[in-house]
């Protein structure tokens, strides 16, 4: 049966601040448990063990010279420095050969006349890019219109409610009541009216940022592919 102290005493145990006396009374608990003095035991034996292993070098394994020797078959050939190091050099070349595909845009094609090999950017990515553009600028167009009208009808509906409730109200008053009407009115109608000119600029501002965006985007693919 496992003792619900063995973790907490052999964590104290192995502690560097560990006194005589929490350390006598640790030995005392081992001692009369089994379990305990188990535990230790396998532990004391683990550090032995790590105490005796000793650091070695890892040993050197000449690939390229263990690879010319598979494909060729010669086990006691002395080899030469560029017959060493020429299977560790087709990575390196591999991967400058992909960079210079990717520098030159070199663009490989297969038909009926054989492969094809063409340099210098595609004009598709370019007209593609060009109609986006063009979609984008009529969905902007055509939501900003319909955010206006939408905004206008709304003023509108609020502007004849807001007369109807003061010509109500004030059906019966004078010319003075009649003119403090007229003055409200048009107070509410110069306010939204500014309320609506901001919100149409607000709207105009963050649309144009877009496009201009995006135009210095097309702008700046066409000017990488110019370039290369």
């Amino acid at each position: 049966m496992s003792c619900p102290r063995t973790q907490h005493l052999l964590k104290e145990y192995f502690s560097d601040e560990l006194s005589m006396i929490t350390k006598e009374k640790i030995e005392a608990h081992v001692a009369a448990c089994e379990y305990c003095r188990a535990e230790l035991s396998d532990i004391l034996g683990a550090k032995k063990v790590l105490e005796g292993w000793q650091q070695q070098k890892v040993p050197h394994w000449d690939r390229g010279s263990e690879l010319f020797r598979r494909e060729y078959g010669k086990t006691d050939q002395h080899l030469t420095f560029w017959e060493k190091i020429r299977w560790q050099l087709m990575p390196t070349t591999a991967s400058l050969l992909m960079l210079l595909l990717f520098l030159f845009n070199i663009q490989l094609s297969s038909d009926q006349d054989g492969f094809t090999v063409s340099f210098g950017p595609s004009a598709v990515s370019t007209f593609y890019l060009e109609n986006e553009l063009q979609i984008l600028d009529e969905m902007q167009a055509a939501e900003l219109e319909g955010a206006i009208r939408e905004l206008e009808v709304r003023q509108d509906s609020q502007n004849m409610e807001l007369l109807q409730a003061v010509i109500y109200q004030n059906q019966q008053d004078t010319l003075t009541s009649l003119e403090r009407i007229y003055n409200l009115f048009e107070e509410q109608r110069l306010r939204d009216l500014e309320d609506m000119r901001i919100g149409y600029q607000q709207l105009m501002d963050s649309d144009y940022e877009t496009l201009r965006s995006l135009r210095q985007l097309a702008q700046f693919v066409s000017y990488q592919e110019q370039g290369f």
